[in-house]
C-alpha cells in the first residue's frame, strides 16, 4: 500500500475539498451539510480500504474533519467519544486482558484441546471448538493470538511440513475459522457487534422508533448462536473434505498438551478471581434487561467488571498497556462519529435514493444483497469500517422496504464477521497466515467455499429465523 500512498492522500484531500466547497450536487434533495458528510464518508472509505495511515488514525481524524467542515459543533462531535458503546468495548477489552494475563484463557484452551486430542479428526475438532468457545468470551483476534503458539507446538510435535501438509493447513484454518465463527455469537467476540447496535440506536432515535427497538445481550445470542453452530458444522466438514489428514497418530501432540498442563500446575488464585469476576459480569450483562438504556447498562457493568480485576489485585495498569489494543478504541469511536454524521444529516437518505433510483428490490433480494455486499466489503477492509459504511444506509433501505430493522442489524453485522478468504479481512486469518502453513491460494479456495456457505446460512436465517427470533413480521408472508 505504501506505493499508492502518494496518490491516495491527495485524492482524499481533493474529495473533501470538492464536497465542502465545490458546486452543489443536488440542491433540491441534499443539504450542504449532507454533501460534506458524504465527502467525509468517501474520504474514510478510501483511507480504510487503502490504509495510507493506520485505521485508528483515520477514525480519529473524523473528530477533527467533521467540525472543521461545519457539519456539527465540536462539542457535539467530541461528545461521541464518550459513547456508551466505546466504554463497553473498553471495559470488555480490559477484562479480556485480565483473562489472558492470569493464564485462565490458555488453561481452558489447553484442557479443552487435551480432551479432544486422541485422533487427527478429534484434535482438529478440538481446535475449532475451543477457539470458537473462547471467542464468545473475548475478542476473536485475542483468541487467535492466544492459541497460535499452542497450534505451532502441535504442528511442530507432529513434524508437519509448512505449505505442504494438509493437516497443517486444516489445523491453522480451524484456529482462524473457529475464532471468526465464535466471534459473531456475543458482544464480546467482536466490537463490531455493539458498534452495530450503537448505530442502530442512533437511527431509531432519529426516526423516533423507540418502542420495542432494543436488543439485549441475550437477544443477540439467540439470533447468532444457531448460525454459529451451523457454521461450525460446515467448517469441520469443509476442512475434513478439502484437507484429509496425511497422519494417523497425534499422540505426540497430546503429550505436548499434557506437558503444558503439568507446567501450568494447579489453578492459581488469580485465575479463580478472574473467572469469578468474568462470570458475575456476564450474568450482569445477561440480566441487564430488554428496556431502558441497555447500551449504558452494558457499559456500566463492563467498567465495574474491569474495575473488579484491579480491586482484587489481579490486574495492573501496566498489564492494560500490554494487553489492551488502544487503537481499537479509537477506531470504533471514530466509526460511531461517522455513523452519527451520516444519520444526523440527510446524507444517508440521499445515498439510499441515489443507489436505489430506478430499481425495485423485494425484501428477500434486498436482504440477500446486503449480506453479500457486507461480506465482500469486509474481505478488503476492517469489519468495523464495513459496518459503519453499510449499516446506516441499510437501515434506510430496510425502513423503505418494510423489513424489520433488527433483522437489518443482524444482516449486516453478522455477515461482516463471517469472512474467510483474505488475511486483511479479519485478524484471525492474518495471524494464522503468518504461520506459513497455508498460502493465499489455499485461503482463497477454501475461504470462498466458506463464504458461499455462510452467505446461504445467513440468508436463510434472515428470512426464516431472525424475524421469528425477534418477534417481528416475517419477511416472506
Amino acid at each position: 500500500m505504501n506505493r499508492i500512498r502518494p496518490l491516495v492522500i491527495p485524492l482524499g484531500i481533493l474529495i473533501l475539498l470538492i464536497a465542502a466547497w465545490g458546486p452543489a450536487w443536488d440542491p433540491a434533495n441534499l443539504s450542504p451539510e449532507g454533501q460534506k458528510a458524504i465527502g467525509v464518508f468517501a474520504f474514510c472509505l478510501l483511507f480504510w480500504m487503502t490504509q495510507p495511515i493506520p485505521l485508528a488514525m483515520t477514525s480519529l481524524m473524523i473528530f477533527a474533519i467533521v467540525p472543521l467542515l461545519g457539519i456539527s459543533e465540536p462539542k457535539e462531535v467530541f461528545s461521541l467519544f464518550g459513547s456508551n458503546t466505546v466504554f463497553f468495548i473498553l471495559g470488555a477489552l480490559i477484562m479480556a486482558g485480565g483473562f489472558v494475563k492470569s493464564g485462565l484463557s490458555r488453561r481452558m484452551a489447553v484442557l479443552f484441546l487435551a480432551s479432544f486430542g486422541r485422533t487427527p479428526d478429534l484434535l482438529l475438532l478440538g481446535v475449532l471448538l475451543s477457539s470458537a468457545f473462547l471467542a464468545c468470551l473475548m475478542p476473536e483476534h485475542g483468541v487467535a493470538a492466544l492459541l497460535y503458539p499452542v497450534a505451532i507446538q502441535i504442528a511442530d510435535s507432529l513434524n508437519l511440513e509448512k505449505g505442504k501438509s494438509n493437516y497443517g493447513k486444516a489445523l491453522f484454518f480451524a484456529l482462524a475459522w473457529g475464532s471468526i465463527i465464535g466471534g459473531i455469537t456475543t458482544f464480546l467476540g467482536g466490537a463490531r457487534n455493539p458498534l452495530a447496535l450503537e448505530l442502530y440506536q442512533q437511527f431509531m432515535d432519529r426516526h423516533q422508533l423507540q418502542a420495542g427497538s432494543m436488543v439485549s445481550f441475550v437477544d443477540w445470542v439467540i439470533a447468532a448462536l444457531p448460525v454459529t453452530l451451523v457454521m461450525l458444522f460446515f467448517a469441520y466438514w469443509v476442512l475434513r473434505i478439502l484437507y484429509p489428514p496425511e497422519i494417523e497418530d497425534v499422540r505426540a501432540a497430546h503429550q505436548v498438551l499434557e506437558e503444558d498442563i503439568r507446567e501450568m500446575g494447579p489453578i492459581s488464585r488469580d485465575e479463580m478471581k478472574v473467572g469469578a469476576v468474568y462470570l458475575v459480569t456476564v450474568i450482569g450483562w445477561v440480566i441487564s434487561g430488554y428496556k431502558g438504556d441497555l447500551a449504558g447498562n452494558l457499559a456500566i457493568i463492563a467498567i465495574l467488571g474491569s474495575a473488579g480485576l484491579f480491586l482484587l489485585g489481579t490486574l495492573t495498569w501496566k498489564d492494560c498497556q500490554q494487553h489492551v489494543n488502544w487503537g481499537v478504541i479509537l477506531m470504533y469511536a471514530g466509526a460511531i462519529a461517522l455513523g452519527k454524521t451520516l444519520d444526523g444529516t440527510d446524507a444517508g437518505q440521499w445515498l439510499v435514493n441515489f443507489t436505489l433510483s430506478g430499481h425495485q428490490f423485494g425484501p428477500v433480494l434486498l436482504l440477500a444483497g446486503l449480506m453479500a455486499f457486507s461480506k465482500l466489503l469486509t474481505e478488503g477492509i476492517s469489519n468495523a469500517a464495513a459496518v459503519t459504511i453499510i449499516l446506516p444506509l441499510a437501515l434506510e433501505m430496510g425502513l423503505e422496504a418494510g423489513i424489520p430493522l433488527v433483522t437489518i442489524v443482524y444482516a449486516v453485522a453478522i455477515p461482516c464477521g463471517l469472512v474467510f478468504c483474505l488475511p486483511m479481512g479479519t485478524p484471525p486469518m492474518a495471524i494464522c497466515y503468518d504461520s506459513d502453513y497455508f498460502r493465499i491460494r489455499d485461503s482463497l479456495f477454501s475461504g470462498t467455499i466458506m463464504n458461499i456457505i455462510s452467505w446461504i446460512v445467513v440468508v436463510l436465517a434472515g428470512i426464516y429465523y431472525w424475524p421469528f427470533a425477534v418477534e417481528s413480521p416475517p419477511i416472506i408472508p
